[in-house]
């Protein structure tokens, strides 16, 4: 069984399904030049003048503090109330996947597009440390010479439940240790390069680890280190001036409390539209993403104040008020409050609640204009169920646009290719390198209709290759199954995407970091479909 994410996909392809879409998705654009055209139909979003001023103030002194205030970055900022392309992703130590650099590569090609048809958008990227303490915040994979499975490196002293923002960088012999780890797998890939090429990739790694580094050494907690991880490849680097949101701020989430308002006082319609999507979804032959919505459903978490664990909680409707009761797992000391749904008033617990993933856009709207949303596949399926609830409450969600996937070359990779003993296994066979080219060709001249032709070709291509090679099982050190680990990112059952599997200094090793993340905004052009699979030739 599919997911509605595929509906969402199809109709990108072939404008089907129309009717469908537009009730789970609102308006759906085929490529970024409709994104823009989509985004300036939407009606205006006012936001109160004097949150959003405050909210100007918050994050320019959030990036002069970090020493990313740069002039493109302070521009953004004042023009943040015309309106917002947001990316996102949680905070994962070190720096997390290559998905991260895709998402703010598509969010600045987004802007630069809609700055080219006079309707300016500024490119942002939430950094989201509100969700609770987990192994994919707090563990990265990387590929492994040897064999097929990954090598996977933890922040052991992380405590599950906690809310992610209390993960504090201080742990200097942890991050050294695993640093060394990170240099001993990228000097057993060296071997397979020759001397030129081994002097060019170790001078790359060293500027990347030393980079990893200075940023955690300058960072507090795992929020600052990831905003500037990538806060200096966008705007340092490539001066992109991307905006990026702390999600766990005090003083944001002072600001955005009030967003809950609409879910506790339309609490019932919400619930019912949210169930009557899930079952329009299951009609349709697709899996839903998320159960449904119980009569005690509560729009957010509690944070303890004692330790910063998240709980989950209940809540009970009684006459005009609304009692909320959840229970820490840590300590078992029971919280809960009571709010008055004809005088609602969260004025004393923002720093206690904590958004859920439904919940969270809506939060976000309330203090800024957010016309259009870089999502994945599965912020794509999530939201089918999400949106027509919030519309029905009133609310107004961005379009929800799907960037591409990414897979890219490393010269590990290439040599492989030609270990494999069967060339029909190897990505590389075939047309691929032709369809590449033609694609670059028709990105270049601006033929939107050849472009959208070969994007589909290049998609065929590799789903049909990781549909072949997913049937072939060997040994973990045979090359075929190495071949699938590298290339697609099968180190496992649950992973088939390269960009999502390894980290994204994995790439940036070949690339360099100055070039990293305009590698992924090079493939991006005003005519270029919206999801997708696309491919990286990342050389040396």
């Amino acid at each position: 069984m599919g997911t509605i994410g595929d509906m969402y996909e199809k109709f990108v392809n072939d404008g089907s399904n129309k009717s469908d879409i537009k009730y789970f998705y609102g308006n759906v654009p085929r490529t970024i030049s409709d994104s823009i055209q989509v985004a300036k139909e939407l009606p205006k979003i006012t936001i109160d003048s004097n949150k959003i001023e405050e909210l100007k103030r918050v994050l320019k002194n959030y990036h002069q503090d970090l020493g990313l205030l740069t002039s493109k970055v302070e521009a953004n900022i004042d023009l943040i109330h015309k309106g917002v392309v947001l990316g996102g992703q949680q905070a994962t130590i070190f720096g997390g996947s290559g998905i991260i650099g895709n998402k703010i590569a598509t969010v600045a090609a987004i802007s630069d597009v809609s700055k080219m048809k006079n309707h300016y958008l500024v490119p942002m990227f939430l950094v989201n440390t509100h969700d609770s303490i987990q192994p994919e915040i707090t563990t990265i994979h990387l590929p492994n010479n040897q064999s097929s499975a990954s090598k996977p490196i933890s922040l052991t002293s992380a405590i599950d439940g906690l809310v992610s923002s209390k993960i504090a960088s201080n742990e200097y012999l942890w991050l050294e240790e695993n640093l060394s780890i990170i240099r001993n797998i990228f000097n057993e890939f060296r071997t397979s390069l020759d001397k030129t090429s081994q002097k060019v990739f170790t001078e790359k790694v060293d500027h990347i680890l030393t980079f990893i580094r200075e940023t955690y050494r300058s960072s507090k907690d795992i929020g600052e280190w990831i905003t500037l991880l990538w806060g200096i490849q966008a705007n340092i680097f490539n001066d992109w001036g991307v905006v990026f949101f702390p999600s766990s701020h005090p003083e944001i989430r002072k600001l955005s409390v009030d967003g809950y308002r609409p879910f506790i006082k339309k609490r019932t319609e919400y619930i019912e539209e949210f169930n009557k999507a899930t079952e329009a979804i299951e009609k349709l032959g697709y899996q839903f993403t998320t159960a449904k919505k119980d009569e005690d459903y509560a729009p957010f978490f509690y944070e303890s104040p004692k330790d910063g664990h998240r709980i989950q909680l209940s809540c009970k409707d009684k006459e005009d008020s609304l009692y909320f009761t959840g229970i820490c797992p840590n300590d078992k000391t029971v919280y809960s409050f009571v709010v008055d749904k004809k005088n609602i008033d969260l004025s004393n617990l923002p720093l206690r609640l904590v958004p859920r993933l439904d919940t969270n856009q809506a939060l976000l709207q309330s203090i800024m204009p957010v016309y259009i949303r870089v999502s994945g596949p599965g912020e794509i399926n999530y939201n089918a169920q999400v949106i027509p609830a919030t519309r029905k409450i009133g609310l107004q969600f961005p379009i929800y646009v799907k960037y591409t996937r990414m897979l890219y070359n490393t010269p590990w990779i290439e040599n492989l290719n030609q270990e494999l003993g069967d060339e029909t296994l190897s990505l590389f066979a075939g047309d691929f390198f032709k369809t590449l080219g033609r694609l670059a060709k028709a990105r270049r001249k601006g033929e939107q209709e050849q472009l959208t032709a070969e994007s589909s070709n290049l998609a065929k291509i590799i789903e049909a290759k990781m549909l072949e090679i997913t049937k072939i099982s060997d040994k973990q050190n045979s090359n075929i199954e190495k071949y699938k680990s590298w290339q697609f990112g099968m180190y496992d059952d649950n992973h088939k995407w390269q960009e999502v599997s390894w980290p994204w200094f994995i790439m940036a090793s070949v690339t360099g970091l100055s070039d990293y993340l305009a590698s992924y905004r090079r493939y991006y052009s005003e005519d270029s479909p919206i999801g997708g699979i696309g491919y990286i030739n990342a050389r040396l």
